[in-house]
């Protein structure tokens, strides 16, 4: 391995600090999850399929603007002021306002902090990625990103675990805060990519992002990072982040804490397999056959969950973790793939962008979930009907241009 290639302490630094910050991301994002139907229930007076429904899909909705939000902003605050300075100030967002959110007395209270939450951990999954994309050496890159985002899911293996140990949904928020003391660390442990110093050195400060990421070159890269993540976005919290409530219908309440707290756990770690693996099939087979691959077991595996089973049994925890292990399969070659497509100068502005312009639909698509599952008359059709999603994803490989073996853009 040549000098530029060689992993340093310093690399290992970087990738520490981002994974942290990627898996409290997931941590916090996950924790409403599993908690809704109580933290629901608690705050309405009602537990019942039709009530989570409605207002959980209000909060999961203000939860995904926030998050749309806070990804394409801190993209382009990544791009104008640094990597780095836009961890900080996402991580300090989503653990401030899930700390908050413990303190709700009403549903709206709620919603109100997982839109502050969102911002944060919206711009946080991206910075992470094009920080580390930067800043790894370039041979065994997609592995590295691969392996990062298995910090996600990771998190919401954690997520699981904390509510299956603290049975209060009000002190599982208050654990949420905790990911703050890590913007300690990178304060002081990690310095901005050189790629992204000559960048700012090469381009005036009138510089517009926008006007280029939409200019002629970067379009077609633009429309299918868009179409595709948004595919999962729309089919993973429709479908993978719906499973809690889905189970709970299953159950007389107050049981189905435990069920929905085993599933969220095998979920997690499933996902956390397929994250691992996704940069290295991707530098196998390439990137574009590696996300036709992973959007197709999406899809198969949400048919196989929701529409085998009428009661509940030990299997659903063995089909949901198939599903989290092609979700996560998806999600990581999706990470790797995007910063390989546009140059240094609009890298972040333009994942931010593709990471969360398909979170718009994803949040009227989840504004509606309560409407849909009583039209449709369950949890599980609703869940389907989402899934489709996958198959657009599927659809837009054929215009990616492949990325395999080519070097990170300057």
């Amino acid at each position: 391995m040549t000098t530029s290639q060689r992993i340093t302490r310093y690399h290992l630094l970087v990738f520490l600090g981002c994974w942290l910050g990627g898996m409290f991301d997931g941590m916090d994002s996950t924790l409403m999850t599993v908690v809704l139907p109580s933290a629901i229930g608690d705050l309405t007076g009602s537990m019942s399929p039709e009530n989570v429904g409605h207002y959980g899909s209000l909060v999961g909705s203000m939860f995904l603007f926030g998050w749309m939000t806070g990804g394409i902003v801190m993209g382009m605050i990544g791009d104008r002021l640094g990597r780095v300075r836009s961890m900080i100030i996402s991580i300090s967002l989503y653990a401030l306002f899930t700390g908050v959110a413990g303190l709700s007395q009403t549903w709206w209270q709620l919603g109100i902090c997982r839109f502050l939450t969102g911002l944060g951990i919206g711009g946080e999954l991206v910075s992470i990625t094009t920080f580390l994309a930067e800043v790894w050496p370039e041979r065994s890159r997609a592995v590295a990103i691969g392996v990062l985002i298995t910090s996600y899911q990771a998190g919401v293996l954690i997520a699981g675990t904390i509510v299956k140990l603290v049975p209060f949904w009000r002190t599982v928020f208050f654990i949420g805060a905790l990911p703050a003391v890590l913007t300690i660390f990178l304060r002081l442990a990690l310095r901005e990519s050189d790629r992204w110093i000559e960048s700012k050195e090469h381009r005036g400060e009138d510089y517009r992002l926008l006007a280029e990421l939409f200019s002629r070159e970067h379009r077609r890269n633009v429309a299918v990072g868009a179409t595709a993540f948004g595919a999962l976005l729309i089919g993973y919290w429709a479908s993978l982040s719906w499973i809690p409530a889905w189970i709970q219908t299953f159950f007389v309440p107050p049981d189905g804490s435990s069920q929905r707290a085993l599933a969220t756990m095998w979920q997690g770690l499933a996902a956390v397999v397929g994250c691992s693996i996704a940069g290295w099939l991707a530098d196998r087979i390439g990137r574009v056959p590696t996300i036709a691959l992973s959007f197709s077991g999406c899809f198969l595996a949400s048919a196989l969950l929701f529409l085998t089973n009428e009661r509940f049994s030990s299997i659903i925890y063995a089909e949901s973790a198939l599903l989290g292990f092609f979700i996560g399969l998806a999600q990581a070659i999706m990470y790797v793939y995007l910063p390989e497509l546009f140059p240094t100068r609009i890298r972040a502005t333009a994942v931010g962008f593709c990471l969360n312009a398909g979170r718009l639909s994803t949040a009227v698509a989840v504004l509606f979930v309560g409407v849909i599952v009583q039209t449709l008359g369950g949890f599980a059709q609703s869940a389907m009907l989402f899934a489709c999603a996958y198959l657009v994803a599927v659809a837009a490989t054929f215009w990616a241009r492949e990325t395999k073996g080519t070097p990170l853009p300057a």
